[in-house]
C-alpha cells in the first residue's frame, strides 16, 4: 500500500505532496502522520491512499510514525481541497491551509487524559478502614462517588494530594489509566426557542427544503430572511447535524451571535475570523473538529471549520465583495461553499437583498434554486425615498449636508426618533488641494490623494488608505511650492463635526474603522441604538450591512457619487448594492424615509435604487455585460505581476497569450495594463472568454500572481 502525503515542509517543488509505503489498511486519508523528508523526520497529512505506486522509476521511503487515530479532515475537506487547488491553481498545501492552523499539526490531536478509579481492593480497604490518612480516604471516597475521575476535577475536588495518590496506587487501591479524547457522537444541542415563521416565510421554507440545489433566498430588506437561517438552522441541529453562517465582515459577526444566542446555547456556537490569535484558533479548531459545535459563525474563513457532520452552509450578504479573499489561494467563498456541500451532501442557501449577478445569472439557468420574499416582515412598507441633486444644492461650509437632509434630522431629533447616516469615506477630508496649480498631494506608494484625518488634538495628518501609510502634513505643494494647501471633500471625521454644531443635543455614534476595531465594539453601539441611547448612527459601509435597527425612520446617504465613476465593470453594481442595503436600514417597524444626495441624480443605479426595483436593475445590468464580453458573461482570470520588472513580465506574458490565441483561434480577449493601485510596480493582465484557465497550463506563471475569476480589475 502506499499514500501520497502533504508534508508543513514550505520546500518548493512538493507543495501537492510525495509518495510513502505504509502498512496495508494501517490508516486514512486526512490522517497526520511522520515521515522523512531529506534526512528528518517532518510532519505530514495523508491526502490519498493509493493501491499501486504511479512509478517504480524512484525508490520509496516508508511513514514512520502514524499520530493520531481519527483523521483530522473528511474525505469531504480532502475532496473540497483538492478542487481548490485545481481551480484557484494553487498547491495542495496552500488550499489544506486554509482549513489546518500553523503546524505543528499534532497540536491539533486528541490529548491524553489521565483518570483514576478505585479498586476492588481499595473499596475494601475503605470500608474496613485500614486507611489512615486524612486525604487518601477524601481521595477514595470521590472515586467511590465518581468512577473514573479526569486528574484535573480529581485535583480540583482534593487539592494538593500527589504524595497520597502515589501510595494509593502503590498499594493497588487506586488504578491510573490514560485514554485519548474521541469525537463526540452526534447529538442536539437544546434549542431554546423554535422559529416562528410567518405564511411567506413557510412557503419559501418549504421550497428550499424541497430542493437540492443552492439556493438563492432573494428577500427585500427586512423581509425575515434570518428567521428563515434560524429555521434551517435548527432543522440540521435535529438531524445531528451541523452548520456554519457566513457574513460578509468581521464586524458583523456580534450582530449575529445575538440572534442566535437566543436560539442555542452560547457553548454550542463557535466564532471564527481572521482576527483569532494563533492560540484561539486552534483551540476553536479542535472543539469544532470534536464535534462539540453545533453552529459556526464567521467571516469566509469560518467555511473552513472541521464540522465533521456538516448539514447547511448559509451565506448572508452573498452579494458582498468581501467574500473573495486577496490572497493566495484566492478563492470565493461562495464558489467553494458549493463545491464542500456537494461533498458533504450538504444544503447550501445564499441569501440577499440585492443578488449578485453571478448568483442571479446562475438562478435565471437554474443552477441555482430562485425562491423570493418580496414583501417586508408583516407587511411593513418599504421607505419613501427621495433623491437630492447636489450640483444644485446650497452647502457654505456645511458640505456634504443640504438643507432637505438637516431639516429631516432635525426632524428625527425632534420626534426623539433615529437616523444612519452613510459616507463611504474616512477621516476629514478626501484630499489636500494646492489653491496654486490645482493639484491634490499624492501618495507616492499609490500614486492617489492622501485623505486628510485629525488627532485628538485636532493637528492635522495625512492617510493613505489604500496601503496603510501616513505622513506629515507639508508645509508648501509639492509641485510647485506654494504654501496654499487647503483641504477639500468630507469623510466621516469633518462629518462628525458638522452634526455636533448643527445638533448639540443630539447622542452620536460614529462607526467606521478608525473608531471600531473589535467585533465587541461595535456589539455595544449597536446595543445603544437598539436601546434607544443614540440619536445617530454615522458610519462607513458596515452600518448599511444587515443591522436590524426598528427605531430608524432616516437612513441617508450623504455622497452617492464615491466610486461610481472608477474604471471597474462591477462599480456600478456595488454602488447600487450599497443603496439599495442602506434603504433596508430605514422603516423596519415605523414608516420610513431615505435620501439620496448625489451629483448624477440621472445614474441608473441611483434610479433603480430609489424604486426599490432590484430585478429590474439585474436584469438592465447582465444585459449589458452580455453585450460588453463581462462576466457573468464570460469567464475572467487576472495575472498580477509585481516588482521592478512587472511591467516586462507583463508585456512578455500578453504576447505569449496573444500568440496562443491566434494559434488556437478560440475567442478570448487579452489585455495588458498597469494596475490602478499600484503607483506603476503593479501590472496586470486580464483575460477573458468561454475558457482562458485552458491557456495558463501553455504559458510560465513563475513569475505572476494567478487570480480566478477576479473581483479586481483595476
Amino acid at each position: 500500500m502506499y499514500c501520497t502525503v502533504v508534508t508543513s515542509s514550505r520546500f518548493k517543488g512538493i507543495g501537492n505532496g510525495l509518495t510513502y509505503e505504509l502498512a496495508e489498511g494501517s490508516l486514512q486519508a486526512g490522517s497526520p502522520v511522520r515521515v522523512p523528508l531529506r534526512n528528518r523526520l517532518t510532519e505530514g497529512i495523508v491526502v490519498e491512499i493509493l493501491e499501486k505506486r504511479a512509478s517504480d522509476e524512484f525508490d520509496l521511503k516508508q511513514v514512520k510514525e502514524i499520530l493520531g487515530k481519527e483523521p483530522l479532515l473528511t474525505e469531504a475537506h480532502l475532496k473540497t481541497a483538492r478542487w481548490i487547488s485545481e481551480y484557484y491553481i494553487c498547491t495542495l498545501r496552500q488550499a489544506l491551509g486554509l482549513w489546518l492552523p500553523a503546524p505543528r499539526w499534532t497540536q491539533l490531536l486528541a490529548e491524553s487524559v489521565i483518570t483514576y478509579r478505585i479498586t476492588e481492593e481499595g473499596k475494601q480497604a475503605l470500608a474496613d478502614e485500614r486507611i489512615k490518612g486524612k486525604k487518601q480516604k477524601m481521595i477514595l471516597q470521590a472515586l467511590l462517588d465518581h468512577d473514573g475521575i479526569a486528574k484535573k476535577e480529581l485535583y480540583q475536588m482534593c487539592g494538593n494530594i500527589s504524595d497520597p495518590l502515589r501510595l494509593l496506587r502503590e498499594k493497588k487501591f487506586v488504578l491510573e489509566e490514560k485514554r485519548v479524547e474521541e469525537s463526540s457522537a452526534a447529538s442536539v444541542p437544546e434549542i431554546r426557542a423554535h422559529p416562528q415563521l410567518t405564511e411567506p416565510q413557510q412557503a419559501v421554507y418549504e421550497q428550499m427544503k424541497g430542493d437540492l440545489r443552492p439556493s438563492l433566498l432573494f428577500g427585500v430588506t427586512g423581509s425575515g430572511k434570518t428567521e428563515l437561517y434560524a429555521k434551517l438552522i435548527v432543522d440540521a441541529m435535529q438531524e445531528g447535524k451541523q452548520a456554519i453562517l457566513l457574513v460578509p465582515e468581521i464586524l458583523l459577526t456580534e450582530h449575529s451571535i445575538q440572534r442566535f444566542e437566543k436560539l442555542l446555547p452560547r457553548e454550542s456556537i463557535a466564532v471564527i475570523h481572521s482576527r483569532l490569535t494563533a492560540g484561539e484558533r486552534r483551540a476553536q479548531w479542535k472543539k469544532i473538529r470534536k464535534g462539540e459545535i453545533a453552529l459556526v459563525i464567521g467571516s469566509r474563513s469560518a467555511l473552513f471549520s472541521p464540522l465533521p457532520r456538516l448539514g447547511i452552509v448559509i451565506i448572508d450578504e452573498e452579494h458582498e465583495w468581501t467574500y473573495k479573499n486577496e490572497q493566495t489561494p484566492r478563492y470565493h467563498a461562495r464558489e467553494t461553499a458549493e463545491e464542500l456541500c456537494r461533498n458533504a451532501v450538504a444544503k447550501l442557501v445564499m441569501g440577499t437583498a440585492t443578488p449578485s449577478l453571478e448568483a442571479w445569472a446562475r438562478a435565471k439557468q437554474g443552477r441555482y434554486q430562485l425562491v423570493t420574499l418580496p414583501e417586508r416582515y408583516q407587511r411593513q412598507p418599504l421607505p419613501s425615498v427621495g433623491i437630492i441633486d447636489l450640483g444644485s444644492a446650497q452647502f457654505g461650509s456645511l458640505y456634504p449636508f443640504s438643507l432637505p437632509l438637516l431639516t429631516a434630522i432635525g426632524e428625527r431629533l425632534e420626534r426623539k426618533e433615529q437616523a444612519v447616516l452613510f459616507l463611504n469615506r474616512r477621516g476629514v477630508a478626501s484630499a489636500l488641494l494646492c489653491r496654486e496649480c490645482r493639484r491634490r498631494v499624492i501618495s507616492p506608494d499609490s500614486q492617489l490623494p492622501f485623505s486628510v484625518h485629525h488627532d485628538r488634538t485636532g493637528r492635522p495628518f495625512l492617510v493613505d488608505h489604500t496601503t496603510g501609510v501616513t505622513a506629515n502634513v507639508p508645509s508648501h505643494c509639492p509641485h510647485c511650492r506654494s504654501p496654499r494647501l487647503m483641504e477639500i471633500g468630507a469623510g466621516t471625521q469633518k462629518v462628525e463635526q458638522i452634526l455636533k454644531k448643527q445638533f448639540h443635543s443630539a447622542r452620536l455614534i460614529r462607526m467606521d474603522s478608525d473608531t471600531i476595531r473589535d467585533p465587541s465594539e461595535m456589539r455595544i453601539q449597536l446595543e445603544k441604538m437598539q436601546k434607544r441611547e443614540a440619536d445617530i448612527l454615522l458610519g462607513t459601509q458596515s452600518v448599511v450591512k444587515g443591522l436590524d435597527l426598528p427605531h430608524v425612520t432616516l437612513a441617508a446617504v450623504l455622497l452617492a457619487d464615491i466610486g461610481l465613476s472608477l474604471p471597474h465593470f462591477r462599480a456600478g453594481e456595488r454602488i447600487f448594492q450599497l443603496l439599495t442595503q442602506l434603504t433596508g436600514r430605514s422603516g423596519r417597524a415605523r414608516p420610513g424615509e431615505v435620501i439620496i444626495q448625489t451629483f448624477r441624480p440621472d445614474a441608473p443605479e441611483v434610479i433603480f435604487a430609489s424604486r426599490h426595483q432590484t430585478e429590474q436593475y439585474l436584469e438592465s445590468e447582465l444585459q449589458l455585460r452580455i453585450h460588453a464580453g463581462y462576466p457573468p458573461a464570460t469567464q475572467m482570470v487576472r495575472l498580477l505581476f509585481r516588482g521592478e520588472k512587472a511591467e516586462a513580465n507583463a508585456r512578455r506574458s500578453q504576447r505569449s497569450l496573444l500568440e496562443l490565441v491566434t494559434k488556437e483561434g478560440n475567442d478570448i480577449r487579452v489585455h495588458c495594463a498597469p494596475a490602478f493601485f499600484g503607483a506603476g510596480r503593479q501590472w496586470h493582465v486580464l483575460l477573458r472568454g468561454s475558457a482562458p484557465r485552458t491557456l495558463l497550463a501553455k504559458i510560465d506563471l513563475d513569475q505572476c500572481i494567478v487570480d480566478i475569476d477576479p473581483m479586481e480589475t483595476m
